[in-house]
């Protein structure tokens, strides 16, 4: 259970690190939440969760199969790990430069919340790589333990993201355009010292089981 919860809660603060941070999605909640309140938030990330979904299990059932090779399981724990090592560093640097959260920025949509966290996700560049990278690290740490290896990961990852754009949302539909900088930037610093952790051991776990193979 230990592990299960370890892959829960890192999944959870490596979510959130993501979530966090402006751009796209950040921009379509603001603006939905001005126009139609505080649950475009949760109905956002629901349209955002169903490609994910779709994306978790197609990678599970592909990767299932290397399971037992231990040199792509290596290089997709090290790739996932230095995927990771950006995130932390990218973070740091933002919170050492003071980056702001703005809460007024908004991005147009014509569609609902729902379809617009989907067309968010797939026309996101970066959200393949996360998957190709730090999420496949994830599904390879989370199928050792089954199907509910696999549950504690997914749930932990889309909580994240409940969360943040709640919190945004509740925010906003509230006539605030801001939060605190000192308590975003704590925050984040906190995120991305656990995730420089994580880090850690997706390359450590990766290069000894290279030197495995």
């Amino acid at each position: 259970m230990g592990a299960l919860i370890g892959i829960f809660f890192s999944s959870m603060v490596i979510g959130l690190s993501g979530a966090m941070m402006p751009g796209p999605m950040l921009s379509v909640a603001v603006t939905e939440a001005y126009k139609k309140g505080f649950w475009s938030g949760p109905l956002l990330v629901v349209g955002h969760a169903i490609p994910e979904f779709i994306l978790a299990v197609l990678f599970t059932v592909g990767l299932n199969s290397v399971l037992d090779n231990k040199t792509v399981v290596g290089v997709i724990g090290v790739a996932g790990g230095m995927f990771l090592v950006w995130i932390a560093a990218r973070i740091f640097i933002d919170v050492h430069q003071g980056i702001a959260l703005d809460l007024t920025e908004k991005r147009e949509v014509d569609w609902g919340p729902v379809v617009a966290g989907i067309w968010v996700s797939v026309s996101n560049p970066g959200w393949i790589i996360w998957w190709a990278t730090i999420g496949a690290g994830y599904i390879l740490v989370s199928l050792e333990h089954g199907i509910i290896g696999l549950v504690f990961f997914y749930t932990g990852h889309i909580l994240a993201d409940f969360l943040w754009y709640s919190a945004v949302s509740f925010v906003v539909s509230r006539g605030r355009g801001r939060i605190s900088d000192r308590v975003y930037h704590i925050v984040l610093y906190a995120c991305g010292l656990l995730v420089a952790v994580f880090a850690g051991y997706f390359v450590v776990d990766g290069v000894l089981t290279l030197l495995r193979a």
